[in-house]
């Protein structure tokens, strides 16, 4: 079973692309990529424009070399239409806005999840990770 995941990036008009990765979306792995590769807005877009991938890699090209689909990405008018529509399978949420990226990593189905404030910059996330890793 996939830890399924969205990479979703607010383009200067609000309006908000999203592609669907089945594959290791905890922080970790697509956490660690997308600030790793992706850390852009030009990069953040592109691999939003995807729609699906089976896993995320280093490039765009090597991400959808193996994707098992070809789905459109999906399009919100807003951010907070997008969090509104979380679906309850999403395990990890990463959007790049306000130049850089954020991340929610838990309790996406909750009623009180119509606002960005529900994530945390990614780099916190990657930190928090970090700290647990190396505890361990």
């Amino acid at each position: 079973m996939g830890t399924r995941s969205n990479i979703a990036y607010e383009q200067p008009n609000g309006e908000v692309i999203i592609t669907y990765c089945h594959w290791d979306g905890y922080p970790t792995n697509n956490g660690q990529i997308l600030n790793d590769h992706y850390n852009n807005h030009k990069k953040a877009e592109e691999i939003a424009n995807q729609g699906y991938l089976s896993s995320l890699r280093e490039t765009v090209a090597l991400s959808i070399e193996d994707r098992a689909h070809l789905d459109q990405p999906f399009m919100y008018s807003s951010i907070e239409a997008y969090i509104n529509d979380i679906s309850f399978d999403i395990e990890y949420a990463y959007i790049f806005t306000r130049g850089q990226w954020y991340c929610n990593e838990y309790n996406l189905c909750v009623s009180d999840k119509t606002e960005l404030s529900s994530f945390e910059p990614l780099w916190s996330v990657l930190v928090k990770h970090k700290n647990v890793k190396e505890s361990a």
